[in-house]
């Protein structure tokens, strides 16, 4: 296992791409910049709804967006990774397995990722997500949904600051 993901962690053709043409890096930080606003965007509109700030406004709205914070999750997975495989390399000359087990900003965002995917698998396994579908104008959500809303903007925030400190992790 450790031989397998030490290979892909050290991807040649990603990791020459990045530090050969002036372009790799600028079209990363575009697209996980990108895949942020999209996934924290969104996020955070259907969680102060649901915390009920503009209760005025109805959930199905946001729920159909949704699927384009997945996409925009997808986005600063993918682009994240390419960070892991550039960043060590281009500053200080560390292969990336070393950065995924030395940095501890970076161990720390992938647990509160991880944190904010049970989260959001709670929502939807527990019925909770089902009793907010029900949910109309002017109406308050359960007190559960509440509280698992207000857990994934601490979690969502928690990924943004400190992936913002990774790079001075290394």
């Amino acid at each position: 296992m450790e031989a397998v993901l030490r290979y892909i962690l050290d991807w040649p053709s990603l990791n020459s791409f990045l530090n050969q043409n002036a372009w790799g890096w600028p079209l990363l930080e575009i697209t996980h910049f990108f895949g942020m606003a999209l996934l924290f965007g969104i996020i955070m509109m259907f969680d102060l709804r649901m915390l009920g700030v503009a209760k005025e406004l109805p959930l199905a709205p946001f729920r159909r967006l949704l699927p384009w914070s997945i996409f925009g999750f997808v986005l600063s997975v993918v682009s994240g990774l390419g960070f892991t495989l550039g960043l060590g390399a281009n500053l200080f000359g560390v292969n990336a397995y070393d950065v995924l087990l030395t940095n501890l900003y970076l161990q720390v965002k992938i647990v509160l990722i991880v944190l904010a995917g049970l989260n959001i698998l709670f929502f939807y396994k527990s019925g909770v997500g089902r009793q907010v579908d029900e949910v109309g104008p002017g109406e308050d959500v359960p007190g559960a949904a509440k509280a698992m809303a207000a857990a994934s903007l601490v979690l969502w925030t928690g990924v943004m600051y400190f992936g913002r400190l990774v790079p001075w992790g290394l």
